[in-house]
């Protein structure tokens, strides 16, 4: 298990530092632009992903006071969530 959790972290990571760095990119050419920022706000609604978030966290949390094959899940939770966040960046459009 340690093994596959040092595996995912690799490509976590290469997925959020390449996101990152696209993002970097697109926030500086949108700045070199010299066009405002857009004032208008998205109209999402991220309540629903944060109630999941809280609630897959207390249940690993809670899973782990049962069985210490569990303790693993913490982890795994974590790098989903770095590669959400790279996966959001590759996905971003810049404002052109």
């Amino acid at each position: 298990m340690y093994t596959l959790i040092v595996v995912l972290g690799l490509c976590a990571t290469a997925l959020f530092l390449a996101g990152f760095a696209r993002g970097l990119r697109n926030a500086v050419l949108e700045y070199r632009r010299g066009k405002p920022e857009p004032s208008e706000v998205p109209n999402y609604n991220y309540a629903g992903m944060a109630v999941i978030s809280v609630v897959a966290s207390a249940v690993i949390i809670a899973l782990a006071g049962f069985g210490a094959g569990w303790i693993y899940a913490g982890p795994l939770l974590a790098l989903c969530t770095a590669a959400g966040v790279g996966t959001a960046f590759l996905i971003e459009r810049p404002n052109l």
